[in-house]
């Protein structure tokens, strides 16, 4: 489970309407923190530009991940940690569909962005 991408069910408060509605959002899974929930990270699509923080915010391009069906280019927001529930959709990913198994830890390309190698 630890290091997979999943779909979760994800709180928000909407300022259109004044209340807290929920929406599935993309996660990557950091590690369990009890028998039925885990410690993830949210991926976003981040519209504000200037909200974007370079040294936390890890760029995903959706090209390079087609599996995560992205629609835009997104971000996993490292200093976002939240608790989530084990009743969530999994995801499975790779990087692209004939990439081999990979267990290397993310890499720092050119630009500030990152390379996750994962596996198929």
């Amino acid at each position: 489970m630890i290091g997979m991408f999943c779909v979760a069910t994800f709180p928000y408060y909407d300022t259109s309407t004044g209340r807290n509605k929920f929406k599935k959002r993309p996660m990557i899974i950091l590690g369990q923190a009890d028998s039925s929930d885990y410690v993830t990270l949210p991926v976003s699509k981040v519209s504000i530009k200037e909200n974007i923080d370079d040294e936390y915010d890890l760029e995903i391009v959706c090209d390079e991940y087609p599996l995560l069906n992205l629609n835009c280019t997104s971000y996993i927001r490292t200093h976002k940690q939240t608790i989530t529930n084990h009743t969530f959709q999994f995801i499975l990913i790779s990087k692209r569909r004939s990439s081999p198994q990979s267990t290397s830890p993310p890499q720092r390309r050119a630009g500030g962005r990152w390379l996750f190698p994962l596996g198929s």
